[in-house]
């Protein structure tokens, strides 16, 4: 049961993740529709092998912090209110969201999308924290433990989750473009939720 908590956390923290367009998103679009899916494709396959190191070296730092009390509680009430934050976020993101924003995105030409994808996903700083929080919460919680097979399969089943994100981008954006800004507001507005229930009961569990 452990190691299938970690496979469905890691899917679902990764989309949750990755799912608002942003930079590697909309480059993967962009990629699908000047040039073609293959290539959209390889540079998502890129950036995912990134994405498996990211998870499991943030996942693993957390292993550290979580062996420490003093630094995990502190992590631990970090992590709380980066929840609220986002939540809050999500939200006035989702009333905003009122008419079509583009995201510019500039695709280098002549280069190898694999090693392309890998270059970009390198700079997505926020990767890291974001699995070394998300796993710590989960860990609070009892639902994420840290022996190595529970983080392998935890950064497999990230990978894999980013993976898919990408591929849905590739493979229908030109479907869902007009409806983009629709679908981002829809999608703030879920991931509040999500972050909002997971803010509620770290503070439950804080103070009570």
């Amino acid at each position: 049961m452990t190691f299938v908590l970690a496979v469905f956390l890691g899917l679902i923290i990764s989309i949750v993740g990755i799912i608002i367009p942003g930079m590697l998103n909309m480059t993967i679009a962009k990629l699908s529709i000047k040039e073609n899916q293959t290539q959209a494709l390889n540079f998502a396959f890129g950036a995912v092998v990134v994405v498996f190191f990211q998870c499991f070296f943030g996942t693993y730092f957390a292993k550290f912090l979580d062996a420490n009390p003093v630094f995990s509680e502190g992590l631990k009430k970090i992590g709380t209110f980066i929840f609220i934050a986002l939540t809050v976020a999500f939200t006035v993101m989702g009333f905003n969201a009122k008419k079509k924003k583009d995201i510019e995105v500039k695709i280098e030409a002549k280069r190898n999308r694999f090693f392309y994808g890998m270059a970009l996903s390198s700079f997505n700083m926020f990767a890291i924290p974001w699995y070394a929080i998300t796993s710590l919460m989960m860990s609070s919680k009892d639902l994420f433990q840290y022996d190595m097979v529970s983080i392998l399969l935890f950064s497999l089943s990230a990978a894999i989750g980013t993976y898919f994100v990408f591929y849905l981008y590739a493979k229908f954006f030109k479907l869902i473009e007009h409806r983009l800004t629709f679908i981002v507001k829809n999608i703030n507005f879920l991931i509040a939720a999500l972050t909002g229930i997971v803010a509620i009961s770290s503070l439950y569990k804080m103070y009570f």
